[in-house]
């Protein structure tokens, strides 16, 4: 006989409460979060006393409206420290190799180089082959520029310029930063006979709680099994990948960027 678990009410009720501050709007008022949650404004008010002498809840003095306390930042970090994007990517990239029969690889940026930091390699016998802990420039291949087009822009023109300086930039400035102008808005990147002929490599963006760039998912193979048919498919599995890595992360704005995205 399964055991029914009872909740305590005013625990559940300050979590609510706790809910209700978003990115958006980080600071409610006492009707704000009663019509919110629909609770009294006195049993808000009670718990919000509590929340407050523990640390979770803070009040603003002069406009009377409150908002999350760092306690919660603390507990925050603890989250986050436990956070291993490798560890946290690893489930999701098997589940799209079984699906896509692709080599599934997990990207980031370090010494301004694009390192393979996990991979999952495809089953079929023609299968392209990435190495963990191989490294390639950022401007070359669907797996770097997914990561270069989505860097903040004062260290996406910073490591444009380096390269330029050392002509190292296989095409003009201006036409590598419009490309990764439609990379970023789309959310995705298709590269074909780019860094290995004969092969194809679709990559998406993850990101962190922040909505920093934390690194890129890439799905490679072989050019004869990315068909017309099959391509919308695999961008589309690529893209829904990434955004549940990034929803892991604790990225909350993931799937709304996603809905975009994959409806444009």
């Amino acid at each position: 006989m399964k055991e029914s678990i009872q909740t305590v009410q005013s625990v559940e009720r300050a979590l609510r409460i706790m809910e209700c501050f978003t990115l958006e709007n980080p600071q409610k008022s006492l009707g704000e979060l009663a019509a919110e949650t629909n609770l009294s404004k006195s049993t808000i008010y009670r718990l919000l006393a509590t929340l407050a002498i523990c640390g979770y809840i803070k009040q603003d003095k002069q406009t009377q409206k409150y908002s999350l306390g760092f306690k919660l930042f603390n507990l925050g970090a603890v989250v986050s420290g436990n956070m291993s994007l490798r560890d946290t990517a690893l489930p999701f990239m098997k589940r799209l190799s079984e699906e896509l029969s692709e080599t599934i690889d997990l990207n980031i940026i370090e010494a301004d180089q694009r390192v393979c930091i996990e991979m999952v390699e495809s089953s079929e016998e023609i299968r392209n082959i990435v190495k963990v802990g191989q490294r390639n420039v950022l401007w070359t291949g669907a797996s770097g520029k997914i990561l270069l087009a989505n860097l903040e822009e004062t260290e996406r023109k910073r490591i444009i310029a380096d390269a330029k300086k050392l002509n190292q930039l296989p095409i003009e400035e201006i036409v590598l930063e419009n490309e990764l102008e439609i990379i970023r808005k789309q959310g995705f990147v298709l590269s074909i006979d780019d860094r290995l002929k004969g092969s194809f490599a679709i990559a998406s963006p993850v990101f962190d709680h922040t909505r920093r760039l934390i690194g890129g998912l890439t799905a490679a193979g072989p050019i004869h099994r990315l068909s017309e048919d099959r391509k919308p498919f695999i961008i589309k599995q690529v893209m829904y990948t990434a955004y549940k890595i990034s929803e892991s992360m604790g990225d909350s704005g993931a799937q709304n960027r996603f809905n975009m995205q994959i409806t444009q």
